[in-house]
């Protein structure tokens, strides 16, 4: 049997040592994984729900998510025949002009609307400016998982602007979001462009449709004049007078005339009689009688005695000017509401004015990072809670 050396029982001892504390660490950290699995296991739904919503929630807002300034634009639409509420309505009211907040909500639509975008595409390079190198993935245009059609374009659009209008006092505020302030003024500045265009075009085509209808009044009006002064110049032509009103009368002015002599010569045929039966003026004055009388008689059956007498023929001529004269006023009247469509097409324009034009911002808004942070926790903890409500009612439920 040989003996070991000192040297040799030394190393044979540490080697000893050396296995035993690799030993422990060993089931030191095997013990610790499996608490941790343990511990993970106990409050998975916690993880879920709360710990890992919240850890990508700072990782996205407090490294990854891009700076977004905000451009803000204040206008009003207004009226010059439209009621008006509130200070600043008031104010515009003692200057001519109201506000008119139904045109505001008109705006509205037309801003929130894929004609925006469409405008926006023409005069500024919106997909350019949606696609800037510095936006983050959430924020840019298209997203990584997204395409690139109109439809994805507007959607997105929607998420960088918005516009409210204040019901007190009419004023509408603008605000678009970009990565770089002076797209969010480009944008802004497009937008308000459009809106102006638009309100121009309500304004020309309220303008045409004002005045072509009140020169279809006048032409119809025309219209009928030209017709009753024709029926007028037939019915001239068709009697060979032209006016008959003024022939009747003629013909009655001949008729008192006749019986103011028939009445003097009665008077002398009367006085003869008494005075000189014998006289032979006596036949001659009541042959003059009877003939005026005769002729009184025919006068009268020319003016009052049947179809073929003035009276119809007075009744249709003073039926044809009731027509002119009714005509006429008819075409007077179309074509002073031809002037006054004129006077109010200009009157009742509709105009924006902008209160606040679009500012280039020197500091970005967007994102709050803290706030996004703490709003993500508390809702997710309170779906957290919610949840583990729901299932220890299920457990509950299952125990009994």
């Amino acid at each position: 049997m040989t003996r070991l050396s000192p040297n040799d029982e030394f190393l044979d001892y540490l080697t000893l040592v050396d296995l035993s504390q690799s030993e422990v660490e060993k089931a030191r950290k095997d013990h610790w994984t499996i608490r941790l699995v343990a511990l993970l296991r106990r409050h998975a739904l916690l993880v879920l729900m709360v710990i890992l919503p919240t850890t990508l929630a700072t990782v996205y807002y407090g490294v990854i998510a891009s700076p977004q300034y905000v451009s803000e634009t204040r206008f009003v639409v207004r009226s010059p025949n439209r009621n008006a509420a509130g200070l600043l309505s008031g104010f515009l009211q003692s200057t001519g002009f109201v506000r008119a907040q139904d045109d505001s909500y008109v705006v509205m639509e037309y801003i929130e609307s894929r004609a925006a975008v469409a405008t926006l595409e023409e005069k500024t390079n919106l997909r350019e400016i949606l696609s800037r190198p510095g936006l983050d993935f959430l924020s840019r245009f298209p997203r990584i998982w997204g395409d690139a059609t109109e439809e994805a374009l507007y959607q997105h659009y929607l998420k960088i602007m918005k516009i409210d209008t204040d019901s007190g006092g009419g004023i509408t505020t603008l605000e678009v979001r970009a990565s770089r302030p002076e797209d969010a003024q480009q944008l802004a500045e497009a937008l308000l462009d459009g809106a102006e265009a638009l309100i121009n075009q309500l304004n020309e085509r309220a303008r045409q449709d004002a005045i072509r209808y009140a020169k279809l009044e006048v032409t119809d009006s025309e219209g009928r004049m030209t017709q009753v002064q024709k029926s007028l110049t037939e019915f001239r032509n068709k009697v060979a007078m032209i006016d008959p009103s003024k022939q009747s009368a003629a013909m009655l002015d001949m008729i008192a005339k006749l019986s103011d002599e028939v009445a003097k010569n009665k008077a002398q045929y009367t006085a003869l009689i008494q005075q000189a039966p014998q006289s032979p003026q006596i036949q001659s004055l009541r042959s003059s009688i009877d003939a005026m009388e005769t002729q009184i008689s025919m006068e009268r059956a020319r003016v009052v005695g049947g179809d073929a007498s003035m009276a119809p023929l007075i009744a249709q001529y003073e039926q044809l000017l009731l027509q002119r004269e009714l005509g006429m006023r008819m075409l007077e009247s179309s074509s002073a509401s031809l002037e006054n469509a004129k006077i109010e097409a200009q009157r009742q324009q509709l105009y924006l004015e902008r209160i606040v034009n679009p500012n280039r911002p020197d500091y970005a808004l967007y994102p709050k990072r803290l706030r996004s942070i703490l709003l993500t926790f508390v809702m997710c903890f309170a779906a957290f809670w919610i949840v583990r409500f729901m299932f220890n009612q299920i457990y509950e439920h299952a125990e009994t």
